[in-house]
């Protein structure tokens, strides 16, 4: 037997959590380290990960903090990594586990969804192996399914680009085997940098689907690849509809009135002509990066020029879980206080 399924007992008696699910989905879900003494492995974390100590003794570096972790202290409990750097050092011969709560959740919920709405084996693993399925979470059941019926299959070559910038968006696509570089323009310059490598289980795309504007990016393979792809048609009427939830300004403001945070998500150049009294200015492409500064128990009112980009943003803080609303014809449309700096 493997380090896994050496351990997968040892989890599941431990973090009850875990007892609900199915071995072969755990096996999907958690990734093991193991370590000899005075070896360590970094995590550099852009969203939350938890980690046990399934044997052995290590020492736990974040920041300028360092403490001795072991099995007693995070097997019911674990570290949790919310961002940042953290390094783990083998002070004898351990074995790690890595849970990414946020997957661990969605199959919590999908569990719990099991009795009532069965579902074959094919469309769970596909399901456990996304690597945020939050985005799923926020949709109807009959909508998941129905997405995965529709998935087309598609082969692509190392270094094949599968859109460039200012093409028109047509499908949306899931990562099954290989990884795909994403490429994007400066924050202030059309300089394209790599800002990402996405592997097995993320997806792309959905920016240009939402706002119904040129993509504004480019992704291409890394070796030998295989993509699952859904139509434009598909992606608007099982992922777009029923995700996003588009206000009128009326409706914005008595939101806003009733404590709901106002998110700017311009450039801020844009920023800096006009904007609503009251906003937080917070860019579209640094949203991802950021979105750890908002407050899970808020209501956010998201804004752009007209009502497209905010659609993207309201999408990216539902995937968190955050609630949020895009304001339909943004600050052109606003008819109420707009601000105009000096």
């Amino acid at each position: 037997m493997g380090i896994l399924e050496d351990n997968i007992g040892i989890l599941r008696d431990n973090y009850a959590p875990l007892a609900g699910i199915p071995e072969s989905q755990l096996r999907r879900l958690i990734r093991t380290y193991e370590l000899g003494p005075g070896e360590s492995v970094t995590f550099k974390n852009d969203q939350e990960e938890c980690i046990f100590i399934l044997s052995g003794e290590v020492s736990h570096l974040s920041g300028d903090v360092e403490t001795s972790l072991d099995p007693q202290n995070t097997l019911s409990r674990p570290v949790c990594l919310t961002g940042g750097s953290d390094t783990f050092t083998a002070t004898q011969h351990s074995v790690l586990g890595r849970i990414n709560p946020a997957r661990l959740d969605f199959l919590l919920s999908w569990e719990s969804l099991g009795t009532d709405a069965p579902a074959d084996d094919s469309f769970r693993d596909w399901l456990s192996g996304l690597r945020n399925p939050l985005i799923f979470g926020q949709l109807p059941l009959e909508n998941a399914q129905a997405i995965f019926r529709r998935l087309q299959p598609v082969s692509a070559k190392d270094g094949e680009v599968i859109f460039d910038m200012r093409e028109e968006a047509t499908q949306f696509y899931f990562i099954e085997q290989g990884q795909a570089e994403l490429w994007r323009p400066g924050l202030y310059d059309d300089e394209l940098k790599m800002t990402k490598l996405l592997g097995v289980g993320d997806y792309f795309g959905e920016e240009a689907l939402l706002t119904g504007e040129l993509r504004n990016a480019r992704v291409k393979m890394v070796g030998e690849s295989r993509l699952l792809v859904l139509d434009k048609k598909d992606f608007d009427e099982l992922i777009n509809a029923p995700m996003i939830d588009r206000v009128s300004a009326k409706v914005a403001k008595a939101m806003l009135d009733e404590g709901a945070q106002l998110l700017d998500i311009r450039y801020e150049d844009e920023y800096e002509m006009e904007y609503i009294p009251g906003c937080t200015l917070i860019p579209l492409l640094e949203l991802r990066e950021r979105v750890g500064e908002l407050e899970a128990d808020r209501d956010y009112v998201v804004y752009c020029h007209s009502g497209k980009r905010s659609c993207v943003a309201a999408m990216i803080l539902s995937e968190h879980k955050l609630r949020a609303v895009s304001l339909n014809g943004g600050i052109r449309d606003w008819p109420f206080d707009v601000e105009y700096p000096d």
